[in-house]
């Protein structure tokens, strides 16, 4: 029988007088199935999709699950729409292709879509039928609709795709060549098509996409329409726009009134997959960090061999002579949705994306953690702040005037159970700023641990009269961080996890960006808040 916890239910199959009904197991052990986004040779993979046969299902599970057709945003005529699908092979701990061969490949599968380049032939088993659905589109019982599938081959595959999407034209992958139908000129005008992409990355590839965007377009461009399964790090955008869902088990499972047993939530993969069988797209709300004339983008090399997870980068081993991957890559902006931060955590999320930290998944950031920690820097920067509607710049005030932590957020959560922004909810575009001074690494844990109790740290105080402190915590228009610092190593700024070396007295300016670059398949509960 269907549960909650399962995934998106497959479409009726009205001529058997039934349903399938999926179910995902998630963790080692589970039955490989063969794919075609180069997932390996192995016997086994962390998941496995199931389908039950179900002459009769409750009416109130129909109405939640049911998928009788395939959604518009899913429906890829290869002229006026498309549907890529991007695999990305480094996010997290690498578990993205065993993901689209095992579950989604077949699940797109069953309703009728296939990948470019494989034939008409029938799916295998039961499937969605045109002639079932009551359309006449297509003209073809099975395959009706195509996606591209693009499996990263290196960290510019998603921002190269992007920057075909930009250009008029269709993605690049694979070696650069370019799948599927060109877009046609009538007259001077270009039709440009409208696209679904389903990103099975992190946050990583969000923002990816956004700055290959960041690009002259077509007046008549189209934002695409991002649907994210969460299979990085961290995944906060993600998080924070089903953050309705975890709210509502949590308060269900706290009422014991009711005398029900409160439901389950399901894991965070079948969210985003009943997302994207039943979201709907809205506008992704973003902002736009600007930096100092010499500012670069830096990067661990990708192998390290014998690389040890406890001796983190200094300045003396990331110069650009020492580590080709840090040859200077000038950069004058960059856009973000989720985070842009200086301090503590623009140095967590460096020191920890050493390849051998990586295979920790999010535990790799504990680990980094301990050893910043313990050096416990008190970072030098000027901060200054500007309020919507305002032209007068603020500097926040710290006891010694140094700073730990500078963050600047658009996301409630920048993992499932971190709170960083308590006050921020899904879609609302509302740039807020988290930051506080030089307290020392025993508080500067105190103050992260109070996060994971749902953002227990917003309001926390310490010190009396004079010495008296807190975390900060405001919404902004506009965020200035000009910083200070000699050594390079502490000259680090996050954007979405990318990062950015800034000179000696460098400085990163971070606003909210009007200009509406990028959809987001959400759940539809989102927008009736």
């Amino acid at each position: 029988m269907a549960s909650s916890s399962g995934p998106p239910r497959a479409a009726p199959l009205r001529s058997r007088g039934g349903y399938l009904v999926y179910s995902l197991a998630e963790g080692s052990g589970c039955t490989a199935k063969n794919g075609s986004a180069g997932g390996g040779d192995s016997d086994t993979s962390p998941f496995e999709l199931s389908a039950l046969f179900a002459p009769q299902l409750p009416e109130e599970l129909l109405a939640e699950f049911l998928i009788d057709e395939i959604p518009g945003h899913l429906r890829s005529d290869g002229l006026q729409t498309w549907l890529h699908i991007i695999v990305s092979t480094r996010s997290g701990i690498g578990q993205a292709p065993s993901f689209f061969d095992g579950v989604l490949h077949p699940l797109l599968e069953a309703l009728g879509l296939a990948p470019l380049g494989l034939g008409l032939a029938e799916p295998a088993g039961e499937s969605w039928s045109p002639s079932e659905s009551g359309s006449e589109e297509g003209g073809n019982v099975g395959y009706r609709y195509r996606y591209q599938l693009t499996v990263t081959q290196s960290s510019n595959t998603i921002r190269d795709f992007a920057r075909g999407l930009a250009a008029g034209a269709d993605g690049k992958a694979n070696g650069g060549k370019a799948s599927g139908r060109q877009p046609e000129e009538n007259g001077a005008v270009v039709v440009v098509p409208s696209r679904t992409v389903v990103l099975l990355s992190g946050d990583g590839g969000v923002i990816d996409l956004l700055n290959g965007l960041d690009k002259s377009v077509p007046a008549n461009f189209t934002p695409p329409t991002v649907a994210v399964l969460p299979l990085g790090t961290g995944n906060a955008l993600f998080h924070s726009l089903h953050k309705p869902h975890y709210t509502a088990a949590a308060a269900a499972a706290g009422d014991a009134t009711t005398g029900a047993t409160a439901p389950a939530v399901p894991s965070t993969l079948v969210l985003g997959l009943r997302t994207l069988f039943r979201g709907t797209s809205a506008p992704l709300p973003t902002f736009q960090a600007t930096f100092s004339p010499r500012s670069r983008l830096i990067s661990f090399p990708e192998p390290v061999l014998n690389d040890e997870p406890t001796t983190p980068p200094t300045s003396s081993n990331t110069t650009p002579t020492q580590n080709p991957e840090l040859e200077p890559t000038h950069i004058s902006h960059l856009l973000g949705a989720i985070v842009a931060s200086y301090g503590f955590h623009a140095s967590l999320v460096w020191e920890s994306d050493t390849p051998a930290y990586r295979v920790h998944g999010d535990k790799r950031f504990g680990m980094a953690a301990a050893e910043l920690l313990k050096l416990s820097h008190a970072y030098d920067a000027v901060v200054e702040t500007r309020a919507r509607g305002s032209t007068k710049w603020a500097t926040v005030k710290t006891r010694g005037g140094r700073f730990n932590y500078v963050l600047a957020t658009m996301v409630s959560n920048l993992e499932k159970t971190f709170t960083i922004s308590p006050a921020s909810r899904p879609l609302d575009g509302q740039l807020r700023l988290v930051s506080f001074g030089d307290v020392g690494g025993e508080k500067t844990m105190e103050i992260m641990m109070a996060a994971y109790r749902g953002g227990e740290h917003v309001g926390m105080r310490w010190g009396e009269g004079e010495e008296e402190d807190g975390v900060g915590y405001d919404e902004v228009e506009e965020v200035r961080v000009t910083i200070g610092e000699e050594d390079p190593r502490w000259r680090k700024v996050c954007i979405d996890g990318t990062i950015v070396e800034v000179e000696k007295g460098g400085w990163m300016t971070v606003s909210r960006a009007e200009e509406e670059r990028l959809k987001v398949l959400v759940d539809r509960s989102v927008l009736s808040q």
